[in-house]
């Protein structure tokens, strides 16, 4: 059997064969988010969210854009991934369905994605620690007691003397299904697309893509291709410096401002329920006319509670989602980072650095001053100021609330003499 049948036919086994989540103890970068299942072909999509191609590939899109298109560089021919790219004059646009970012789709589907490696090893290593037996890729009757780590197959005794004795498979390393257990990391090479059973180890630099030894010989022939190792620091510093000079910061700072944002509104809801408190016992000491009078200032109180708790939701909200988009992704490149091999980082480096450019160019980084927590002192209730006549008695008590208005306030002077000028907006009912 040759290399791409022997692939073929793991691809097919291994999709049959994926156990099904059943319960909390799954792993859940094992499973896609969408089908909840394990992972059946991973793509990447420019928000470092992973799903199943077919899961992808299902999702509705909503507008279709003009790609301009790649020219390949004098001397040489492009990989098969860059020669799709030059096809794909057209994306449409989907939504993530984990963050509901806009995010673009090659014309040629899911397939025109990166793979997530990583979420492969995910997928494996769960099939390895599962209750159930696991079968052979190759007979498909035996039970596997060994892997081949270039062809990624499972094999049962039988075939794995069978795959020792063939020429072509004869050098690949087998390992033992329970060593592969005990080690609790899966090492396995990342294969070529076009050349089955060719390991990227070389690294394209006009065209920036891994390529294997076949196509550094064909397509690649007239192109500088340098070994992973040597490029991979360069890539991987590109990659870790947008991660722990400007990304980490901004997660550190939206999550400590989500939490003010947070200690806000229960500061808001226990100084409206005060507030409630001191009305509601200044109005039994009045007659019908101040029981109107009381159900009046709680109808304003309330008003002004819920507008300021309107806001700190939207506010509130918006960090969420920036927490979630620079969380996601800080974990995503950090994992790739230290999980990865290097060809497996090479792999996703141009969707990875895409999406941590974009996030530290454009993200939503909230400043400090916006996101003070608020200690209730904008609300209080005046319990004697005159606040008019009703059915012919005086009454007392207003609510007095107050609000900064940032656009508003200025600093004003030369040199040393400065005269800032904060503009209050003040509601009283």
């Amino acid at each position: 059997m040759s290399q791409s049948e022997q692939k073929e036919t793991a691809d097919k086994q291994t999709v049959s064969s994926e156990p099904e989540p059943q319960s909390a103890s799954v792993n859940p970068r094992a499973v896609c988010r969408v089908c909840k299942h394990l992972y059946r072909e991973p793509k990447i999509l420019p928000c470092l969210h992973t799903f199943c191609s077919d899961c992808i590939g299902q999702l509705e899109p909503f507008s279709t854009s003009p790609r301009g298109r790649f020219t390949a560089p004098e001397g040489g021919g492009r990989s098969g991934e860059a020669a799709e790219q030059d096809r794909d004059s057209l994306s449409f646009t989907v939504l993530c369905p984990e963050c509901d970012t806009e995010v673009d789709i090659p014309r040629s589907g899911p397939a025109g994605l990166s793979t997530d490696h990583l979420a492969l090893d995910e997928v494996f290593l769960e099939t390895l620690v599962s209750d159930g037996p696991l079968g052979c890729d190759l007979c498909g009757e035996g039970s596997a007691e060994s892997r081949c780590e270039v062809c990624s197959l499972n094999l049962c005794e039988f075939c794995r003397q069978a795959h020792r004795r063939q020429k072509r498979t004869a050098s690949h390393s087998i390992q033992a299904v329970t060593e592969l257990k005990a080690r609790g990391r899966l090492c396995r090479p990342v294969l070529c697309s076009l050349h089955p059973g060719q390991e990227l180890r070389l690294f394209c630099q006009p065209c920036d893509l891994p390529v294997c030894l076949e196509c550094a010989a064909t397509l690649h022939r007239d192109h500088r291709c340098c070994p992973t190792h040597d490029v991979i620091d360069r890539h991987g510093d590109r990659i870790r410096e947008l991660v722990s000079a400007r990304l980490r910061p901004r997660l550190e700072r939206l999550e400590d401002s989500l939490q003010k944002v947070e200690i806000s509104q229960e500061n808001l809801q226990v100084r409206a329920d005060e507030t409630a408190n001191q009305i509601r016992v200044f109005a039994r000491e009045y007659t019908s006319a101040v029981e109107a009078h009381c159900l009046s200032l709680l109808r304003r109180l309330e008003e002004i509670r819920v507008q300021r708790r309107n806001h700190l939701h939207l506010q509130r909200a918006q960090l969420q989602q920036a927490l979630l988009d620079v969380r996601g992704s800080v974990e995503f490149a950090e994992r790739l980072l230290s999980c990865g091999s290097d060809a497996e980082i090479l792999s996703a480096k141009g969707v990875t650095l895409r999406r941590l450019t974009s996030l530290a160019e454009s993200g939503y980084d909230p400043h400090p001053a916006t996101v003070a927590p608020d200690d209730g002192g904008s609300v209080c209730f005046l319990p004697r100021e005159p606040a008019g006549e009703v059915e012919g008695y005086p009454l007392v008590g207003m609510i007095h609330s107050r609000t900064v208005d940032v656009s508003r306030c200025t600093v004003e002077g030369e040199g040393e003499q400065l005269t800032f000028y904060l503009v209050f907006v003040v509601s009283v009912g």
